[in-house]
């Protein structure tokens, strides 16, 4: 590249290194990229794609929990003890009560 196409600045500047196909321009008081035309569309939406505002937390927790609900409980039976509704293959929370009881009067008594 010869020093008379260059402008004063990038003169006066280092040179920076070149990656591939794209070069860099250096303009004040920012950084400017010139991109080739087959990556510009690609480029302005990559621009682009920059959300306005920050996501609330509760937002992000509800895109996040969308369609992890609790199911609802389909195997229910009968205690064989004392007739109430249970969970199956899970102990009965009344029937176990009744037992934590009657031990407890046993140990104070």
């Amino acid at each position: 590249m010869a020093m008379a196409s260059l402008s004063p600045l990038a003169r006066a500047l280092p040179q920076l290194p070149r990656f591939g196909f794209l070069s860099t321009a250096i303009a004040l008081p920012a950084i400017s990229i010139t991109v080739p035309p087959i990556l510009s569309d690609l480029w302005e939406s990559v621009l682009r794609a920059v959300p306005k505002k920050k996501t609330s937390h509760m937002k992000k927790r509800h895109r996040q929990m969308a369609g992890k609900a609790l199911k609802d409980v389909q195997g229910l039976n009968k205690c064989p003890g004392c007739g109430q509704v249970k969970r199956a293959h899970l102990l009965c929370p009344n029937c176990v009560k009744d037992i934590k009881e009657s031990w407890k009067s046993l140990q104070t008594a």
